[in-house]
């Protein structure tokens, strides 16, 4: 997974996943078939472990706003400390090769609705709190926070410094109450 994570799938040699994975070249195809069936099993691992987990974050707590923050927080924290200048695999692949794989396309779309009804339940959760306007279009401001999400793992694989990550962080939810 961070193979392809770090170098993407064009990039990542057949011998760089042997090497990675400790797996034979013939043990590597007996178990994935080839390369893309490696990769796959890679973005549904990175789905599980990564995406899922700081999603389900949002779930859980009290304060929606609060965990809608912390959701952000830590994906600054990650993308300047032990993820610096991954990005996102599926946000990095998805630019590469969705557009022509229809599996990757699925899992990515699969993904973004994910989060982004995620973001919904928890501005849901605000609204009801009295915390977000009654008038606000929810569903909106999902998306707002799905596509802040997606550009902020895009700077961040480019390296772009904390400082300006926490600017976008604090702009986007500025605009929520």
């Amino acid at each position: 997974m961070v193979v392809f994570w770090r170098q993407g799938y064009s990039a990542s040699s057949i011998q760089d996943l042997v090497d990675a994975t400790g797996l034979s070249r013939s043990s590597l195809y007996a178990a994935f078939g080839d390369k893309r069936g490696l990769f796959l099993a890679a973005v549904d691992r990175y789905v599980e472990t990564s995406s899922r987990t700081r999603v389900q974050a949002l779930r859980v707590g009290t304060d929606p706003l609060a965990s809608i923050r912390r959701f952000f927080d830590n994906l600054v924290a990650f993308s300047v400390g032990e993820g610096r200048r991954l990005g996102c695999l599926l946000t990095n692949e998805a630019v590469e090769l969705a557009p022509s794989d229809a599996d990757l396309e699925r899992r990515f779309r699969a993904n973004l609705a994910e989060v982004e009804t995620a973001f919904a339940e928890a501005l849901g959760r605000a609204q009801r709190a009295g915390e977000i306007g009654a008038a606000r279009d929810l569903r909106a401001l999902a998306r707002m926070l799905t596509n802040s999400v997606q550009g902020m793992r895009v700077m961040a694989r480019a390296g772009v410094e904390e400082p300006v990550l926490r600017d976008i962080v604090n702009e986007t939810l500025a605009a929520l109450p």
